[in-house]
């Protein structure tokens, strides 16, 4: 199993674009603190186009808890952020065992991934850019990894 943990995004539209890409490539997704629900904001639910049917959907009210479920249903987590500690997602991906259950957190748009999710992690990854830019738009983020470490062998 796959999913996507949303920690604190702030923006519908990264929320509906994430649902949608999670139901293209059969993630699922844990949506925790403000992050915008589809069934509170009419905005998600608009441009989400259906996915928030058919795309496990789960809200948390702290990551605490997300961490507690992962934890508890066996799930390797991991963070997406840029760090020293971060491992490149295209040597990453390769070391995913088909049969894992793995759980990614992505940021808030202003805050990143929070010091306290980054200490309980078992990894962190990166998406290594070319040139001088050091990251993308969450949603952007986002399904570049869902793709990355998606295994389509099964």
């Amino acid at each position: 199993m796959r999913v996507v943990i949303l920690e604190n995004v702030r923006s519908a539209y990264n929320v509906w674009n994430i649902i949608r890409t999670a139901d293209a490539l059969w993630w699922d997704v844990r949506l925790c603190g403000y992050t915008p629900n589809p069934w509170d904001h009419k905005k998600v639910v608009k441009t989400s186009l259906g996915a928030e049917d058919s795309v496990g959907l789960k809200q948390f009210d702290y990551m605490d808890d997300v961490i507690k479920y992962a934890r508890k249903e066996n799930f390797k987590i991991i963070a997406a952020e840029v760090c020293d500690e971060a491992v490149d997602l295209r040597k990453y991906s390769k070391k995913i065992m088909q049969s894992e259950n793995l759980a990614v957190i992505f940021w808030n748009e202003v805050d990143w991934v929070l010091k306290s999710t980054l200490d309980v992690v078992d990894d962190t990854v990166y998406i290594p850019m070319k040139w001088i830019k050091e990251s993308l738009n969450v949603g952007q983020t986002s399904a570049i990894f869902m793709r990355e470490l998606s295994n389509w062998l099964d």
